[in-house]
């Protein structure tokens, strides 16, 4: 009996071994996967509330023949939006601490032929710390003549995934186009390029 219980024990330790880390990975897939919809409904939720398009964030400066001289940031609404934006995320990770996210154990074991299968493992949902927002603004050339001005929301969410006897941390990072504007200046009469 001993033998039989001891053999079990060292059985139930080596499958844990096996299957942990798929486990693991997993959860802290689907722990990914649920945040990164979090930060996107937020995101839409506070632009549909307060509707912000290119000139609420940028102004284009032009020279009396009608030539683009600067592209100058309003600062006071960039500012704005990203305290709107960082409440409202903050606020909807709030609301989803302790959410349960259940994964079957055929899908956690990570073979295919066992993909949503077996029993239902729980997966607890734990917001750490709170999220970071961050307008960033991007000036890229776009031709010879052209610049492309960007602005997106970078997010930053640390989280954690708590399963039976187990937690997994994972960071998310998730970027959000806001406004994009292509900036056409003058043709040259010539042009040159150097290396490759």
């Amino acid at each position: 009996m001993a033998a039989v219980l001891t053999a079990a024990v060292l059985l139930l330790i080596q499958l844990d071994r096996c299957i942990r880390p798929v486990v693991v990975a997993v959860c802290n897939e689907e722990c990914r996967a649920y945040v990164s919809g979090l930060i996107s409904s937020s995101i839409q939720k506070t632009l549909s509330e307060h509707p912000a398009d290119y000139d609420d964030f940028a102004e284009v400066q032009y020279a009396s023949d009608g030539s683009i001289t600067a592209v100058e940031t309003l600062s006071g609404n960039v500012n704005r939006i990203q305290v709107q934006l960082l409440r409202d995320m903050n606020e909807t990770l709030e609301e989803s601490r302790d959410h349960e996210i259940s994964v079957s154990l055929g899908t956690a074991s990570g073979v295919w032929l066992f993909a949503g299968r077996g029993p239902e493992i729980p997966l607890r949902f734990l917001p750490i710390g709170s999220a970071e927002v961050q307008l960033v603004s991007l000036l890229e050339s776009a031709g010879i003549n052209q610049t492309c001005h960007t602005i997106l929301v970078k997010v930053t969410v640390h989280a954690a995934g708590a399963i039976p006897f187990c937690r997994t941390e994972t960071e998310v990072e998730y970027e959000y186009l806001l406004t994009e504007t292509l900036l056409v200046g003058d043709v040259p009469e010539s042009y040159m390029t150097f290396g490759g």
